[in-house]
């Protein structure tokens, strides 16, 4: 999916939304994510992160409660580093 194109902030946040939502764009985006070493700096550490969290995560009922918390808790700071990145002018350019 992802081919050459590095994941941004904002991009990991919306996958990780959508997987949380139960909307991802297409049946396998989450895999996608987790399985594609494709992140911007700064990104590629919470890709990890969900990559190891995602045999908890990504399986019927029960899900594991503190790791979707601590998922939810990287969508936020995913959202802090896009916010810093496009006050800072840096963004989506450079792709």
């Amino acid at each position: 999916m992802f081919g050459s194109h590095l994941v941004t902030a904002e991009e990991a946040a919306g996958i990780i939304e959508r997987f949380l939502a139960g909307t991802s764009k297409y049946p396998q985006e989450w895999n996608d994510f987790v399985d594609s070493e494709r992140g911007k700096p700064g990104v590629e550490e919470f890709r990890k992160r969900c990559d190891e969290l995602d045999p908890v995560v990504n399986r019927p009922d029960p899900q594991d409660e503190k790791a979707l918390a601590e998922l939810r808790q990287i969508v936020m700071k995913l959202h802090e580093i896009a916010a810093q990145q496009a006050g800072s002018g840096e963004g989506n350019n450079g792709r």
